[in-house]
């Protein structure tokens, strides 16, 4: 204050965990995007109460080993991450350059195998309800995976350089945050699009 400019680079190297104010923004944009995300899950089950069967007739029930293979990359991907993300905490700067990279392997996986199964279904998403709302939540989270796989590039590329360490690191704690959120988010959507079907 006393009229001295404040030095807002501070607030980027010391303040992280619950004391930085993009921590705070973070959760703020995690809250929203849950509201998304279930509104997605409503209206799956919305649209599914109206039917007699589901997938409509002429539709084959999803598949369910591809989807659990690349379910079981996604969920593991958050071991790499967390370890990175750990690791600079402990100024090791290795565990993050690595934990990063084999998280970013681990998503492309997940998105290509995503990619192999969408190519090979019977059903658009203009065919009918069911596949207008399944190509919307499968296609919506796979844009977020895209987004965690560039911007942990972009985090990836800064660790190589050195930028981080324990006292600057508030950007691999954010994108690890929201890394968790994606991978834990497609749990129930999951469950919804690929064994709901067999149950309800």
């Amino acid at each position: 204050m006393n009229g001295e400019p404040v030095d807002v680079r501070r607030l980027s190297v010391y303040h992280f965990g619950n004391q930085g104010p993009l921590y705070w923004g973070i959760l703020g944009v995690l809250a929203i995007e849950s509201v998304v995300f279930g509104s997605l899950i409503a209206s799956y089950l919305y649209m599914r109460m109206g039917e007699v069967q589901w997938p409509p007739p002429g539709t084959a029930e999803p598949k369910l080993l591809l989807p659990t293979i690349y379910t079981a990359i996604l969920l593991a991907s958050s071991i790499p991450v967390y370890w990175g993300d750990s690791g600079i905490e402990r100024n090791d700067a290795r565990a993050l350059r690595w934990g990063m990279l084999i998280g970013i392997a681990m998503a492309l996986g997940f998105l290509a195998l995503k990619a192999i199964e969408y190519s090979d279904i019977d059903y658009f998403w203009n065919s009918h309800a069911y596949g207008s709302i399944v190509w919307a939540i499968s296609g919506f989270h796979a844009l977020h995976v895209l987004s965690l796989v560039l911007k942990t590039i972009v985090i990836d590329i800064l660790a190589w350089r050195g930028y981080f360490n324990a006292e600057r690191r508030l950007g691999v704690t954010i994108n690890g945050i929201y890394w968790h959120f994606v991978v834990v988010v497609w749990i129930p959507l999951y469950f919804l699009i690929y064994w709901s079907p067999r149950m309800l």
